[in-house]
């Protein structure tokens, strides 16, 4: 609660004082109470070019191996965001949340080149000493300029490896322990979240469960959504010390390939199918507390193969590889206004399409959601990069990505509000 002093002061006078404040203290006083929580949204008391609320690129990793992220974007912003980013070690990003990025025991923000390195976390709980966990990042700068670190236990498929369960054992469990990093404390601690409903499925169903490589996490509105084992979603209210279980809109079971993500409207589910050519598109909705999938989007993407071939013009991409290095005058000019996706010229993909062409060798890969737009980006046949708007329907094409392999992806809005918090 803000100081009584502070609560008599009319709100004109609260304003000018609160402007004054850095980005980053601005942001963490929208959390004091919420009169000034509105006052500083009403009077648009936050600088929205310092938030991450621009999309400038996409950062994604070659191939399933450690390396350093690589980064396509427009050629307008080269110089802006460290194309390369040398001062980090030969990790791979594990998650990304609002501008940060999570490495394996750093957490990063390529816009100012900051970094820290996090204490090491406590071993596992008793019997779960031998789990993989998913790691995850939550951090909001118009909430805090502090962030948290998850590890999620997973259940692992060696045998032998989850002695103290037995097969036909619930998972996750009614209790879930939970590794919690919290930069305010600068320390970690074991949390039970309880479970609300049912559980995923038991022991032995996650043992049996094909995962794919890179599942997701995302956070939205207080709460992190994981891509769990069995495709479920599995949804964690930090606040209130409980998860549940949501389950998958579809199956993998016939091939495709899933893909979480948040954008405009909240938390979206991708399914793409190389063979079948298609794309489905999701949306979690929230119905009087039961939160149910939407299907947004079914389409054939043949269409797309046919009016964007592998002679593309070059000249008109509009994004590239960036290979330079951070320019310390370029971060200055912000680009985002210049940025915009344009799909006037767009290709209209009409459901239901039928072609005789043979197109079984091309291969869809989602490279994630705009974080502020319904839009989808996908890469198409190791070649050729295309942003999807999921409302018209519209193609854009915005340049060639040739790569034999790619994994991990995502697009990156970068955060300019301040000193990323460390250590004191």
């Amino acid at each position: 609660m803000a100081p009584l002093g502070l609560q008599l002061l009319p709100e004109d006078i609260l304003a000018c004082i609160l402007r004054r404040l850095a980005p980053r203290s601005l942001a963490a006083s929208r959390g004091v109470c919420k009169s000034w929580c509105a006052l500083v949204d009403e009077c648009h008391l936050l600088r929205t070019d310092l938030l991450p609320l621009s999309l400038y690129g996409i950062f994604f990793l070659e191939g399933d191996y450690p390396s350093l992220p690589k980064f396509f974007a427009s050629h307008l912003i080269q110089g802006k965001i460290a194309a390369m980013p040398d001062y980090l070690n030969r990790e791979c990003v594990l998650n990304h949340c609002n501008g940060l990025l999570l490495l394996w025991d750093e957490v990063v923000n390529p816009a100012t080149r900051q970094r820290v390195v996090l204490p090491s976390p406590p071993p596992l709980c008793a019997g779960m000493e031998k789990f993989f966990d998913d790691r995850c990042l939550v951090f909001d700068p118009t909430v805090s300029p502090h962030y948290e670190v998850l590890h999620i236990p997973s259940v692992p498929p060696m045998p032998g490896s989850t002695a103290m369960f037995a097969d036909e054992s619930e998972w996750p469990p009614s209790r879930y322990p939970i590794q919690v990093f919290s930069s305010r404390t600068w320390t970690w601690e074991e949390r039970l979240f309880v479970r609300r409903g049912e559980a995923a499925g038991t022991i032995a169903d996650m043992k049996s469960d094909e995962q794919q490589e890179d599942r997701y996490a995302v956070y939205w509105k207080g709460a992190v959504y994981v891509h769990a084992q069995n495709d479920s979603i599995i949804r964690i209210i930090l606040s209130d010390g409980e998860y549940e279980v949501i389950n998958s809109p579809t199956s993998t079971k016939l091939g495709g390939h899933l893909h979480l993500g948040k954008s405009e409207k909240g938390v979206y589910y991708a399914l793409t199918c190389s063979l079948q050519k298609r794309i489905q598109v999701w949306l979690l909705t929230d119905s009087c507390g039961r939160l149910e999938w939407i299907l947004k989007n079914d389409i054939g993407l043949v269409p797309m193969f046919e009016n964007i071939s592998g002679d593309q013009d070059e000249h008109s991409a509009s994004w590239m590889l960036h290979k330079g290095s951070y320019d310390e005058d370029a971060k200055e000019t912000h680009a985002e206004d210049k940025l915009e996706l344009n799909f006037e010229n767009g290709i209209i993909l009409e459901a239901g399409h039928n072609t005789e062409w043979d197109y079984r060798s091309e291969v869809i890969h989602f490279l994630g959601f705009h974080p502020c737009k319904e839009v989808a980006f996908l890469w198409l046949s190791e070649k050729r990069v295309v942003a999807y708007h999921l409302s018209s329907s519209k193609v854009q094409y915005l340049g060639n990505l040739r790569l034999h392999c790619l994994g991990y992806s995502f697009p990156y809005t970068p955060c300019w509000t301040g000193e990323l918090v460390g250590q004191n």
